[in-house]
């Protein structure tokens, strides 16, 4: 697989104000305490028309750094020509721009939730209490530098001074991606044959559309249950939360379009680790998964990443 060229860029934390990601290329930008760098693209590979529906996301000022994965939507659904998950996205943005420093967990998260809320209210024709499945879904994951508090609702994950955080898959992906894979491999279909027309994904996506019912939802089996951001109410001993003595040397907060940790915390060694993963198992059927890489895409999710150095 053609390796992507990576180039680097300087920017000033002032660029950032009005979402001014950069996309496709290495990014490094100076804080306060430290440097960083990112990376994000979508799963068309580089672009504008990939990255014009990105689903993924990340932000950093001195006081917070975070990412966020909206879900591929399973409803046929969109908002204004966007998909669920870009909607999801742009909304945990906004509210990140306009944080001030050191704000509680809680009132962030009712920020993000007063959002979606306005969202909704702008289409009163769907239920979305009753129908989970149309909602713009997304997870997040942020780092707090005045409290040194790192905070996980769904999987994106982290890696802290070598030590991986929030990287356990939930039961409903691993079994939908197990009945997935038991599908092509008794089919004995090609690499070629399941990015044309993934029998195992169609197979499953009744699932994956059912699934939403277990999404924050209280009542759900606990086995199955599993909590993701969407304008409904989170209970707080479901957040995820760790805290810490002093800032840490090295903070990597990642999407999953980012399966593994590479041996080294620099974005060049993410891509090289992904592109190694992508001519192994395309089709992500040795390490199962719901979806392999569809054809003509250049993986199999958006990605993002931010890597922190203290000074």
């Amino acid at each position: 697989m053609k390796k992507l060229l990576l180039s680097l860029s300087l920017l000033s934390l002032s660029c950032f104000a009005h979402d001014d990601l950069t996309y496709d290329k290495i990014v490094t930008a100076s804080l306060p305490n430290g440097s960083l760098e990112y990376f994000i693209q979508g799963k068309q590979g580089s672009g504008e028309k990939s990255n014009q529906v990105c689903e993924d996301g990340l932000f950093f000022n001195e006081h917070y750094l975070a990412v966020f994965d909206g879900a591929t939507d399973k409803s046929g659904k969109k908002y204004d020509g966007k998909k669920g998950g870009r909607v999801s996205r742009d909304i945990i943005q906004e509210v990140f721009q306009n944080l001030p420093p050191n704000a509680d967990k809680k009132d962030i998260l009712e920020q993000i939730n007063q959002k979606f809320k306005e969202f909704y209210a702008k289409y009163p024709d769907i239920d979305f209490a009753n129908n989970p499945l149309f909602r713009p879904t997304a997870t997040l994951i942020w780092y707090d530098f005045n409290k040194n508090e790192l905070i996980a609702i769904g999987d994106s994950k982290a890696r802290i001074d070598g030590i991986n955080y929030n990287d356990q898959p939930k039961y409903v992906d691993v079994l939908n991606s197990a009945l997935r894979v038991q599908i092509l491999q008794d089919l004995k279909l090609t690499n070629e044959q399941i990015a044309e027309n993934d029998l195992g994904r169609f197979y499953i996506m009744p699932l994956l559309q059912r699934q939403s019912e277990f999404q924050n939802n209280v009542d759900a089996p606990k086995a199955f249950q599993y909590w993701a951001i969407d304008g409904f109410d989170i209970p707080t001993e479901e957040l995820k939360v760790w805290k810490f003595d002093k800032t840490p040397k090295v903070i990597e907060l990642s999407s999953d379009g980012y399966e593994t940790y590479p041996k080294d915390a620099t974005i060049a060694s993410y891509e090289e680790q992904l592109e190694k993963e992508l001519k192994e198992d395309p089709m992500r059927v040795k390490y199962p998964s719901t979806k392999g890489v569809a054809k003509g895409n250049y993986t199999f999710d958006d990605r993002a990443v931010i890597i922190y150095q203290a000074r």
